[in-house]
C-alpha cells in the first residue's frame, strides 16, 4: 500500500519533495478543486494511503471539507497554524513550515515509500515518450487505464502513483496492435 500526500500547490509540492523526494505527492492547485481529481483521489484511496496535508487557514479547511465529503478513506494530517506562518508574518501555509516541523509531522507516512519501477527509459523503450506516435499510444494508454490523460513528462509518475506495473502497460500496448 502507497501513501500519497495531498498538498494545494507548488511549493508545497516542493517542500514535501525536499523532505520525502520518494512520497507521493498530488496538488489541488488552489481551492477549486475539479471533479476529476476527486475521482482520481477517491480511486486512489481504494487501494492506497491518501494523507490530506492542507494550509491550516479557511481555504485549506474548505478544500479539505470537499475532499473528505467525495473520497473514501481518507487520513488528516494536520500542521498548526503557529508552525505555518511566513517570515513576515503574512501569510499562513504548508510551505512556510519549518522543514523539521514537517519532517515530524510526516514522519512515519514514508518509512516504507519507494518510487514506482516504471521510469522514462521504460516508457521510451515503450514508444510512449520521445518518438512520432507516442502522444496517440499515451492517450490510449491513458484511457484503457482510466487515469486521465498525461504528457510524457507525466506519465511514468502517474502509472507509479496508481501502482500501475510495467507488465500491464506492456499487456495494453500489445492488445492495441
Amino acid at each position: 500500500m502507497r501513501k500519497i500526500v495531498v498538498v494545494e500547490g507548488k511549493h508545497d509540492y516542493q517542500k514535501i519533495k525536499q523532505i520525502a523526494p520518494d512520497i507521493a505527492v498530488i496538488t489541488t492547485n488552489g481551492c477549486d478543486v475539479s471533479t476529476e481529481l476527486l475521482k482520481r483521489i477517491n480511486k486512489l484511496s481504494e487501494e492506497n494511503e491518501v494523507f490530506l496535508l492542507l494550509d491550516p487557514d479557511p481555504a485549506g479547511e474548505r478544500i479539505r471539507e470537499k475532499i473528505a465529503a467525495k473520497c473514501k478513506n481518507i487520513r488528516h494530517v494536520f500542521v498548526r497554524k503557529d508552525d505555518a506562518i511566513s517570515k513576515d508574518g503574512r501569510k499562513i501555509g504548508v510551505e512556510h513550515a519549518n522543514l523539521r516541523v514537517l519532517q515530524e509531522i510526516l514522519s512515519d507516512l514514508w518509512n516504507d515509500c519507494h518510487d514506482g519501477p516504471i521510469t522514462d527509459l521504460a516508457l521510451y523503450e515503450l514508444g510512449l515518450i520521445g518518438g512520432s506516435g507516442s502522444r496517440e499510444k499515451r492517450i490510449k494508454l491513458c484511457e484503457r487505464l482510466k487515469i486521465g490523460y498525461a504528457n510524457g513528462k507525466q506519465l511514468a509518475r502517474r502509472l507509479n502513483l496508481y501502482g500501475i506495473s510495467l507488465e500491464q502497460v506492456r499487456e495494453i500496448l500489445c492488445s492495441e496492435t
